[in-house]
């Protein structure tokens, strides 16, 4: 009963990112376009630049996370003056599983009518089972002889079947085709099963096909994530070519120059008191230093001139990933939820209008990454 009302209540915060004339093409459409190579290459220059003069406003990061932030406040803004209020209501009136009751009036309930609800289902399900509160009771002590263990496995069949017990399956195990027939006809079980099958064929067939649902949503859930992982994945592997690069090309030339930079801070680099006659000893290991460190700096824009088109590609690839291939996946999840609800009513697939905003989401998530191209090297 707890984790009914745990749903309610999440569901009474709910923000439902839907609306009938915005798709998750619209949001992706939204989203900003990504910083050229050029214009990252540049700001990573001026950021890291020697000379510490900084960086020039606008520049390509401060100006895309400002269309960033508005974009993603549009969207916001959007969805909630729109289909949520709708959505939210849909939730409230749909049926929480195995209560008959809708999400709206379980939320209402008092302490004592929601215990009393708990033990009417209780009583439905051992009554469909053909058992008794004494028989469940007897069952939790224990202390059931295998007689007694044997008449309760009887009296749940014969509930489920229509009067069959496990006598009357062994006692037919050794029968012909035609003595089963004349058995089940003259013991009347015949007419007895034929009556309980014809009864429950509608909830057979639905059963089936809600259990052939499931099967469909959770190979779709499947896909879902190994795709999701995939889209999240490519900026991990653009990291790693990053890092292989840099090792392979870049890392001996940046180290052999942090040591001559080391050994001009050892010479005297930058010291601030020093007696008159070191002066020229002082100023020259300093303009080396100055100089061993604008070279490391060109060594490292040349790096990032290589690096940056390989991240930008790698987000730009991600969000195609969510765009062409994550989104049909969920609209197929979509329409698989549609039609579990449609069987059920069921709060959990009440929803199913967001679900291919999943991909849109996550497509505006992953476009500001691109500002997230500096490398943690060695």
């Amino acid at each position: 009963m707890k984790r009914i009302v745990v749903v309610v209540a999440a569901l009474g915060l709910f923000w439902a990112p839907a609306h009938a004339q915005m798709t998750p093409e619209a949001v992706m459409g939204m989203t900003p376009d990504l910083p050229s190579t050029s214009a990252l290459l540049q700001y990573y220059r001026e950021s890291t630049a020697p000379d510490g003069s900084g960086v020039s406003e606008p520049n390509a990061i401060s100006t895309f996370l400002e269309k960033w932030k508005e974009a993603q406040e549009q969207i916001t803004e959007m969805r909630d003056k729109t289909l949520a209020p709708d959505l939210k209501q849909k939730a409230m009136n749909s049926k929480v599983a195995g209560s008959g009751k809708t999400a709206q009036k379980t939320a209402q309930m008092s302490e004592d009518e929601a215990r009393q609800l708990a033990m009417s289902k209780m009583k439905g399900s051992l009554s469909a089972l053909g058992l008794s509160q004494a028989d469940i009771a007897k069952m939790q002590s224990g202390n059931l002889s295998e007689a007694e263990q044997k008449a309760l496995a009887d009296k749940v069949m014969a509930a489920q079947t229509g009067g069959l017990t496990t006598k009357d399956v062994e006692a037919m195990e050794q029968m012909s085709e035609q003595q089963r027939k004349e058995f089940m006809e003259e013991s009347g079980l015949g007419a007895s099963v034929s009556k309980k099958m014809e009864a429950d064929k509608g909830k057979r067939a639905t059963d089936r096909r809600q259990t052939e649902l499931i099967q469909e949503m959770q190979r779709l859930n499947a896909r879902v994530l190994d795709k999701q992982n995939e889209a999240i994945g490519k900026k991990d592997i653009a990291r790693k070519e990053g890092k292989k690069l840099f090792n392979s090309k870049y890392a001996k030339r940046i180290e052999s120059l942090e040591e001559a930079m080391g050994q001009a801070v050892r010479d005297g680099a930058g010291e601030e008191k020093y007696r008159d006659e070191d002066a020229g000893r002082v100023k020259e290991a300093t303009d080396r230093y100055q100089a061993l460190n604008k070279q490391r700096h060109a060594a490292m824009c040349e790096f990032y001139a290589e690096y940056i088109p390989m991240w930008r590609d790698a987000v730009s690839a991600s969000m195609d990933c969510c765009r062409s291939e994550l989104l049909p996946l969920l609209k197929e999840k979509q329409q698989v939820e549609e039609k579990l609800y449609s069987l059920t009513h069921g709060v959990e697939y009440s929803l199913s209008a967001n679900t291919p905003f999943l991909a849109s989401d996550l497509y505006l998530e992953l476009s500001k990454d691109i500002v997230d191209f500096e490398l943690d090297l060695p």
